[in-house]
């Protein structure tokens, strides 16, 4: 019986036992790592793609050892395998295309083309393909992984990893990118920020015509501009497919104005595989440095667009390398950084953050330390492996820099180098004054955004469907009151393979925020009670949530918790009279003692 018994669990085990399959894509030719190439689970609804070095990665529970997948790379033939194959080996090489060098020659000589008729031709063909995707306008929704870092003198000063929210069409490009979490490093001795290239690829059109943040390409111009500015040249295309055509772009002069770059595709069926941009010594006047005496010259610039190969109609990445001087006044340090941007899960998005109290973020630096996800969240979601760049560069940050969400905790002097909008409640750290902003001066200038930003805020802003008043450039909001302090719950919601996962943080939103009273000890007690009464009732919370409840349902319990909170908020002020009556303080503070385990005297007492 006990034999039986066992070998019931161990059926059972096995048969909720997860796949997991790794292994590396090659060039057989160059015996390169082919990075980006797509995998497709056949009859499954599952897809990924290679990291830089050409690994992946399939984790999943409804994927077994003998399902079969597709590997699929531009330039190459396509090869369809069980996954068993990696069990014993880990390596797969693909063969390149055809060539269709002799092809294109043999028909030039045949036809006997004047070079005028072979440019009519060649200008011809390129703009009815831009016409078509001119008219794409059907908006795709996806989620989206961003992996970036900077470097300097080939030192990390920067590694970023997130989640979006995106939406995309094949006219307009990236016309949106929201935030859902992320992870970022950085170099303490040299505070750069790059996550903004988001909006400088937001702000790139590829087939509408219009003044944008990046030089211009054929695709945002009518068939004269390109003549005028262009030469067009069909190139040997030596991995194509046999319908496929490669053709370059060439300024004709080199005043930075204008990307040169090619696309590849399919010209009996005009459709776009691939666009690759690239210019030295852009000219770009609308970017400045947050630091007044600091600038920035651009001095190179890449833009590949590859287009999904299971489904061309869709993008499938960015990839952005951006290259520049940066000069401080007392020194230049060049520095480079890369973007790459892959959407996914088409016709799905991830559950929107909510927030109890509206926040204005500066930036997504911002919204990454206010959305912090479980570690279980970044697991399940993981799109394809770190390379060993990325990994090299967040083991440099460990030793020579400091991480954000890549731990449970920040690290305690965040908040001096990346000065945060909002902080995130927690038991070990408490605020401090250099954590509360003073009440705004009147004519005092406050800076609100890392690295670059943007002069022309209103092109920018009239893209994404608002004005600019209603921006946090157009607001001018006055203030009256000595101190508004401002909390708010966030409440963050993901799938964990067959279940809902509800997270909910307290937050300091310090960016609206202010005080402008006496700063003692007892004043710094009195507003970290305040905090701590929120996350009180935060907690009380989180235990009667459970994973069968709707977001609704969720949002719906967290407000009226959060209002319940800010009534018993309203009696501490009352009875302590804004924290001047030290007596009703002690009591307060025996109360958070007893129900958080926190002695905000102690505390506070131990800082000062």
């Amino acid at each position: 019986m006990k034999k039986s018994l066992l070998l019931i669990l161990f059926i059972g085990l096995n048969s909720f036992s997860q796949t997991k399959i790794e292994g590396f894509i090659y060039d057989k030719q160059s015996d390169e790592p082919l990075s980006y190439a797509t995998i497709k689970v056949l009859n499954k609804n599952h897809y990924t793609i290679t990291n830089e070095n050409g690994k992946f990665i399939i984790n999943e529970k409804s994927i077994s050892k003998t399902d079969s997948i597709e590997i699929r790379f531009i330039g190459f033939e396509s090869k369809t395998l069980s996954l068993s194959y990696f069990e014993k080996k880990k390596k797969l090489s693909l063969n390149r295309s055809i060539s269709r060098l002799n092809e294109i020659v043999l028909d030039k000589e045949s036809n006997k083309k004047s070079v005028k008729e072979e440019k009519k031709h060649i200008s011809n063909l390129l703009y009815d393909l831009i016409k078509k995707y001119r008219k794409t306008d059907t908006i795709v929704k996806s989620k989206a992984y961003i992996s970036l870092k900077s470097s300097a003198r080939n030192t990390p000063i920067e590694q970023i990893e997130g989640f979006y929210n995106s939406s995309q069409s094949l006219s307009l490009g990236l016309n949106d990118l929201e935030v859902k979490s992320g992870r970022f490093g950085q170099n303490k001795d040299f505070s750069f920020y790059s996550i903004h290239n988001t909006l400088i690829l937001k702000d790139f059109d590829l087939f509408k015509i219009r003044e944008q943040i990046l030089p211009l390409y054929p695709g945002n111009m009518n068939l004269a501009s390109i003549k005028s500015n262009y030469k067009l040249e069909e190139l040997p295309c030596k991995n194509c497919n046999i319908n496929d055509v490669l053709i370059s772009f060439t300024p004709n002069n080199e005043k930075g104005k204008y990307f040169g770059g090619s696309f590849l595709f399919d010209q009996k069926n005009l459709v776009l595989k691939k666009i690759e941009l690239k210019i030295v010594n852009p000219s770009i006047n609308r970017l400045e440095s947050i630091v007044a005496k600091d600038m920035i010259s651009p001095k190179y610039l890449e833009l590949n667009v590859l287009f999904n190969p299971l489904d061309f109609e869709k993008i499938q990445s960015y990839d952005f390398t951006f290259k520049m001087n940066y000069n401080t006044g007392s020194s230049t340090e060049y520095i480079t950084t890369n973007s790459f941007l892959y959407f996914y899960d088409y016709g799905n998005q991830f559950t929107d953050v909510y927030y109890t109290n509206k926040i204005d973020f500066k930036n997504d630096y911002d919204k990454i330390i206010a959305q912090q996800a479980s570690a279980e969240f970044w697991k399940l979601n993981y799109q394809f492996p770190r390379s060993f760049e990325d990994q090299s560069s967040i083991t440099f940050m460990e030793h020579y820099g400091y991480l954000i969400n890549y731990n449970t905790t920040l690290p305690a002097d965040y908040v001096k180098y990346i000065n945060p909008s909002v902080l995130v409640w927690s038991k070990d750290k408490r605020l401090e004054w250099a954590s509360i902003k003073e009440k705004k001066k009147k004519g005092k200038k406050e800076q609100n955004s890392y690295d670059y930003f943007y002069k022309d805020k209103v092109q920018f802003a009239d893209k994404n469907g608002h004005s600019v008043s209603d921006s946090r450039f157009g607001k001018n909001v006055k203030r009256k009151k000595e101190e508004e302090l401002i909390f708010s719950y966030v409440v963050d919601k993901y799938l964990n393979i067959d279940k809902n996962v509800y997270l909910v943080q307290t937050i300091f939103d310090r960016n609206s925020s202010y005080y402008n009273k006496e700063t003692s000890r007892y004043k710094l007690i009195y507003i970290n009670i305040i905090f701590d009464i929120y996350e009180y009732y935060r907690q009380s919370l989180q235990t009667s949530i459970n994973s069968d409840m709707s977001f609704d349902e969720i949002k719906k319990l967290c407000q009226i918790k959060f209002d319940e909170a800010t009534i018993t908020v309203k009696k501490f002020k009352a009875e302590t009279k804004l924290g001047t009556n030290k007596e009703k303080l002690s009591v307060w503070n025996t109360k958070i003692k007893s129900k958080l385990h926190i002695d905000n005297y102690k505390l506070i007492n131990q800082k000062s």
